[in-house]
């Protein structure tokens, strides 16, 4: 005789053992075996440096991944914490990274973001291993003009720039930048109150692609503004921030009535640079921008 609820208890046994051998299995799985490609699809939700100092280095089989040249077509070494307090890197390691990430692209990194530590040397490192460069982002850095100016001409895909508080950019840079990116469609500028004085207007107005630009703390003034709105046709985003040279007027706005986001200056008179919280948009990512 079979007594149903002893069979119950001897079914509910087995499963909860077939049950906890499934677990077991999948303790002790052996995620170095995945393939490749999977590894690397993985890896893309990391940045490039948690990548170099981290999963690249738990095993054979995940170096390789990390080794795959998709995965540093984006490399963004700009907002990580080991560039921040007591984690601070080295100027010398950081680039050390940022030349082994150029390398691993194999000629097809798109996007490169960085700051502090970007020295004139990692600029021409680039410059002559990253022609297909799409979207650039220097934050702080004391590379000089000539450095600078080096790299971009050696970009003609560049769609996209930004320059914050690099402080020997200048001059010519921006005129050379019109003629050698012909596809440039962003143009982020940040200044501060550093500098001598400017020779000649920036350049700006012949960069005829330009779909979104945004001034802050330039000398710029109204008339190189307004030549600027005649020599981009197709601009859709402005803003122009603490440019103490810029004057705002019923004309200036009739200029700009087909740009359709418009943000211009509300204190006339300022003679310093400050900050606005609209400077906030100099954290964004490119592929945030782009989405805009």
């Amino acid at each position: 005789m079979v007594i149903k609820g002893v069979t119950r208890g001897i079914c509910h046994r087995r499963l909860s053992h077939s049950h906890e051998m499934e677990v077991q299995a999948d303790a002790v799985r052996d995620w170095s075996e995945l393939p490749l490609d999977v590894l690397a699809l993985v890896f893309t939700k990391l940045g490039a440096v948690e990548v170099l100092m981290g999963a690249g280095l738990v095993c054979q089989s995940w170096l390789e991944a990390a080794k795959v040249p998709s995965l540093w077509r984006y490399i963004d070494m700009e907002h990580h914490e080991v560039l921040r307090g007591k984690k601070k890197k080295t100027k010398d390691v950081l680039c050390a990274m940022a030349k082994a990430a150029v390398d691993r692209s194999n000629g097809g990194l798109e996007v490169f973001a960085g700051t502090e530590f970007v020295t004139d040397e990692l600029l021409k490192y680039i410059a002559e291993r990253s022609a297909s460069l799409k979207s650039l982002s220097l934050d702080y850095c004391n590379v000089s003009n000539e450095a600078f100016t080096e790299l971009i001409i050696k970009l003609p895909l560049l769609e996209e720039l930004l320059i914050s508080l690099c402080p020997f950019v200048d001059g010519d840079a921006y005129e050379v930048t019109s003629r050698a990116c012909a596809q440039l469609k962003r143009l982020m500028l940040r200044q501060g109150s550093y500098g001598g004085q400017r020779e000649g207007p920036l350049g700006i107005e012949t960069m005829h692609e330009l779909r979104y630009l945004t001034l802050v703390g330039s000398d710029i003034t109204t008339e190189e503004l307004v030549a600027i709105i005649d020599g981009c046709p197709h601009l859709e985003r402005l803003c122009v921030r603490n440019c103490c040279n810029i004057v705002v007027d019923g004309a200036l706005r009739v200029k700009c009535s087909k740009i359709k986001t418009l943000i211009l200056p509300t204190l006339q008179h300022m003679r310093r640079f400050h900050f606005h919280p609209d400077d906030g948009i100099f954290t964004d990512k490119f592929d945030d921008w782009r989405s805009a």
